[in-house]
């Protein structure tokens, strides 16, 4: 159990990063290193998701509903799902629209219990996954979150999700505000919406 536990967790790395989802049983196989900015991955989560140890509580849908809308356009939202407990990988362009500066600070949906901004980086032939506070947007400036660099990271899915499924997702901004999108289901080995 805990080598398929294991397994998983090399597996949404592996995916998270932007490396295909294939994994060979091998004894001389490398280890995929994943860092995160928080020290308590040691602490898992109960029940779906390996519970990364950062997530904080977010506001509520009720709260979300009423923040009024950003001058961002999200558009090319996909997320690639994972078997669990493995968390799915969420991936989208962000425009922003307006003439301030804006702060993506979060994301929600009704159907995951966590939401995560996360970032791989590649330094010295090393790709390390870490969780991000916010991610600045210039105006004008459209950000892609694409595998093997910013994304979000989706855990404890409320019910059972699947491939062609649409998931309604919030962005939320610094500023109080939110953008809306949908985002499209793919199978794991997607590398690109």
């Amino acid at each position: 159990m805990k080598n398929a536990f294991t397994t998983g967790l090399a597996l949404a790395a592996a995916v998270a990063m932007g490396f295909p989802a294939v994994l060979h049983a091998s004894q001389n196989a490398r280890p995929i290193q994943v860092a995160h900015a928080h020290g308590d991955h040691g602490q898992h989560a109960q029940g779906n998701g390996h519970g990364h140890g950062h997530a904080r509580p977010g506001p509520s849908q009720e709260a979300i509903a009423a923040m009024p809308t950003a001058a961002v356009d999200i558009s090319e939202c996909w997320i690639r799902l994972l078997p669990l407990p493995a968390p799915s990988a969420g991936y989208f362009n962000a425009k922003n629209s307006g003439t301030d500066t804006v702060t993506l600070s979060g994301a929600a949906s009704k159907q995951y219990g966590a939401v995560m901004l996360h970032q791989t980086t590649h330094k010295d032939g090393m790709s390390r996954m870490s969780s991000v506070e916010g991610v600045d947007i210039a105006p004008g400036q459209m950000l892609q979150f694409k595998p093997g660099g910013y994304h979000i990271m989706l855990e404890k899915p409320a019910a059972q999700i699947k491939v062609g499924d649409v998931v309604p997702m919030q962005f939320l901004f610094t500023s109080g505000q939110k953008a809306e999108a949908d985002c499209e289901v793919k199978p794991a080995n997607t590398l690109a919406k």
